[in-house]
């Protein structure tokens, strides 16, 4: 094949991979605008904010175990490359990754007795959350190194719905295999 028609295929796989995700990807970006808007607006103390927290990471899990699985099995069928596929679950888990870890950040951010671990020092929320994701990536792969750790009842429920949802990603990637045509 000429590199122009490969070049085409690949840019409709991403139009197709975005389109599938979008929804999913602005809410999560959303979500996370909304914990930033709302930590600088909001009086926590009267607030119950990490019920919100909750049930939004709980509303989250669901529809990445639900709507965006389904979506993105239809796009395995018409993976046929390494890159491509490795593109799908990429986003999968980067999503997932970057969703809890601003869940985390807010949740920190609003008492910061949820979790141990975290440096004394980081008092800005980017910082915090660069903290998380190393958290998330961590409880996402199941290695736990015990660094960083939830305190409060809510931030162990989160941290159990992330690793909910990387147990049954794993399922979703290992029940699909079989939908994978890699050419060479």
């Amino acid at each position: 094949m000429s590199k122009s028609i490969i070049h085409i295929k690949e840019n409709s796989f991403f139009r197709i991979l975005l389109g599938k995700t979008a929804v999913a990807i602005f809410a999560i970006l959303g979500v996370g605008l909304l914990y930033v808007v709302s930590m600088s607006f909001i009086d926590h103390q009267s607030f119950p904010f990490p019920i919100i927290i909750l049930v939004l990471a709980l509303a989250k899990t669901v529809m990445i175990s639900s709507i965006i699985l389904k979506r993105l099995s239809k796009i395995i069928e018409i993976c046929h490359s390494m890159n491509r596929l490795l593109w799908v679950f990429g986003l999968l888990i980067g999503i997932s990754i970057l969703s809890f870890a601003t869940d985390y950040t807010c949740l920190y951010q609003f008492d910061h007795a949820t979790f141990n671990g975290i440096p004394a020092y980081s008092d800005t929320y980017i910082y915090n959350l660069y903290h998380f994701i190393y958290f998330s990536v961590i409880t996402f792969s199941a290695v736990g190194y015990g660094d960083m750790a939830p305190v409060s009842d809510i931030a162990r429920f989160v941290v159990m719905l992330e690793i909910f949802l990387s147990f049954f990603i794993i399922v979703f990637a290992l029940t699909n295999i079989k939908k994978i045509h890699i050419k060479e």
